[in-house]
């Protein structure tokens, strides 16, 4: 019985080391295989993988890529700088060409500004009307006597009554006025809301509409209606009295005889009207102009004056002060000048 315990009990004590010894095996090679394998998996892809990205041709490629187009440009650039060459050796050869043309030498050398005032148009200005210059036979206060010809003859003296009177401003102003107001004809004419034709009746009734009020379509403050305090046919005339009306006329007499454009023609008759005959004598007495020629019943001297742009005519009888005062130089004829003395 104790020999069989003690075999029992070896055959538990190997059993039991037997099933001792693979649990404890198994756990080791666990531990030690699966560690090793994964470090040496992790070490051997990673060892490799570094040195192929290294190794691999791709980014040489593209480094060398990069540096090909580097080296077509640097190639591009001589040959682009060819077409500059040539370019700059015409831009070099063109220019020197244009500056030597002589074009804008040309153009300074025109007389343009010579010409312009070279130009005939003085000459033309002289031959149309008589340059502005006194004569030196003149005398203040006196008039001068001229031929057919247009020469000065003789000097005469002057009525104190119509060319010795100082003259006034005011006075010579009023009469102006006098003589302007008088040629208006003072026609004009508007209708007020009585002279329309059409109703007199409310357009709307006066209040519901939301409109202004309104009464008739006539009133002024509407199209078509009537105008309010619009012009009328009336005179424009300034009274002015008689007297003063003269001596007006006497101071602006005065005042050309003071400055010596009076002139008396004596001996200038003419057949038919001659605008060119009468131009070359006030062209010939180098008078300033406007002139104002006055005449007593000669109606062949006024129609040879009245082409003139630089002179007008007029009778004795209607010479006014306005002009006389626009004419800077007179122009009488003998019977105009006698006439005028006996008024």
């Amino acid at each position: 019985m104790v020999a069989d315990d003690k075999h029992t009990a070896e055959t538990d004590a190997q059993a039991a080391e037997a099933t001792a010894a693979p649990k404890a095996k198994k756990p080791v090679a666990k531990t030690v295989a699966k560690p090793a394998t994964k470090k040496s998996a992790a070490k051997a892809p990673a060892a490799p993988k570094p040195a192929a990205k290294p190794a691999a041709a791709k980014p040489a490629a593209k480094k060398t890529a990069t540096t090909r187009p580097a080296a077509k440009a640097a190639a591009a650039k001589p040959a682009a700088a060819k077409p500059a060459a040539k370019a700059g050796t015409k831009a070099a050869t063109k220019p020197p060409a244009k500056r030597v043309a002589a074009k804008p030498a040309a153009k300074k050398a025109v007389a343009k500004p010579v010409a312009k005032k070279t130009a005939a148009r003085p000459a033309t200005k002289t031959a149309r009307k008589p340059i502005v210059k006194h004569p030196a036979v003149t005398t203040p206060g006196k008039a001068t006597v001229i031929d057919a010809a247009g020469n000065a003859t003789e000097s005469i003296a002057l009525s104190e009554a119509l060319f010795g009177v100082t003259p006034v401003i005011n006075t010579l102003h009023l009469a102006v006025r006098a003589d302007q107001a008088k040629r208006r004809r003072g026609t004009a004419s508007t209708k007020t809301r009585g002279e329309i034709s059409g109703s007199t009746a409310k357009l709307y009734r006066q209040k519901g509409t939301g409109r202004a009020r309104a009464g008739s379509a006539k009133s002024p403050t509407r199209t078509g209606g009537g105008t309010a305090f619009g012009p009328k046919p009336r005179s424009y005339e300034i009274k002015i009295n008689r007297k003063m009306a003269r001596k007006a006329l006497a101071m602006a007499l005065s005042d050309r005889a003071a400055a010596g454009n009076v002139f008396v023609a004596k001996g200038f008759e003419l057949e038919t009207p001659s605008t060119a005959r009468l131009n070359e004598l006030l062209v010939g007495l180098d008078i300033a102009a406007p002139v104002l020629v006055v005449t007593s019943g000669e109606p062949v001297v006024s129609k040879s004056v009245r082409n003139l742009f630089y002179a007008e005519t007029t009778e004795v009888g209607a010479l006014s002060t306005e002009q006389i005062l626009r004419a800077r130089s007179l122009v009488l004829t003998e019977k105009a000048f006698n006439a005028l003395n006996q008024a």
